[in-house]
């Protein structure tokens, strides 16, 4: 219950799914959350589901100036920040045949805000160093390619090398920086990498036998929770993982073995 005792943590993206789980868990380790979502009603609904000393804002995080403004209310609350976990992304649609206007959405939300965000609240991050730990959300797309969304992929990919140019660069000011991948994990966004069009699925047989199929490629046999993210956003943002910084975790049953 104090693995996390007196730090200050942002989530992006903590209102659902992985965030919420992750948030969640800070809180349990003693950490002050600070639950940052594009749904502020959702964001309060779930501050008050975590309870103790848990904040919620809204954040649109393809913008610069919504998160300057995040970040300037966690140094008026707090002063400083000791894990912030860059999480919030989006899928990306299907094929190579992508408007600009599609193209931009997915790398503003899925990329630039990864970069934007670390640059923001690295004054906050030096004055928690050395307890400071930045966490991104990649994904196995990152790694292995996402032939069913290249441009998911190449964001992804993106965050990756972000992440360790960030741990080297900050290292020696005692800042990590590592990176979750997590593979198919059953929350909402599942739904559209089981079927990208959204053509003809609800919520019936037919999307549980896909979700099966895909279950049955994992050598574990099924998709992940929000909660196994959790657990492992828990260890990089805790003193256990000290000298773990500019690398990668796959959270996928084993799929990108």
């Amino acid at each position: 219950m104090s693995r996390l005792k007196d730090s200050i943590a942002l989530v992006t993206g903590g209102a659902s799914g992985m965030g919420l789980a992750s948030a969640q868990r800070f809180a349990e380790e003693g950490a002050t959350v600070v639950v940052a979502d594009l749904d502020l009603a959702a964001a309060e609904a779930a501050v008050k589901e975590i309870g103790r000393d848990s904040r919620a804002v809204q954040v649109d995080v393809g913008s610069v100036d919504s998160l300057r403004a995040m970040f300037s209310y966690v140094e008026q609350e707090f002063g400083r920040l000791n894990v912030l976990f860059n999480h919030a992304g989006v899928p990306g649609p299907p094929g190579l045949e992508l408007t600009e206007e599609q193209f931009d959405r997915v790398v503003d939300i899925n990329l630039k805000s990864q970069f934007f965000g670390t640059s923001l609240a690295l004054p906050l991050l030096r004055k928690a160093a050395p307890r400071a730990s930045i966490i991104y959300t990649s994904s196995i797309s990152g790694l292995m390619g996402a032939p069913s969304s290249p441009i998911y992929g190449m964001t992804k990919g993106g965050t990756q090398i972000l992440m360790r140019s960030v741990a080297k660069q900050l290292g020696p000011e005692g800042i990590r920086a590592n990176a979750i991948c997590p593979g198919p994990t059953n929350t909402p966004m599942l739904r559209t990498f089981v079927d990208p069009d959204r053509a003809g699925m609800d919520e019936g047989d037919e999307y549980e036998k896909q979700v099966a199929a895909r279950a049955a490629r994992i050598p574990l046999r099924r998709a992940a929770e929000p909660g196994d993210t959790a657990e492992v956003a828990l260890f990089l943002a805790s003193e256990e993982s000290r000298y773990v910084t500019g690398t990668w975790i796959p959270v996928d049953g084993g799929l990108s073995a």
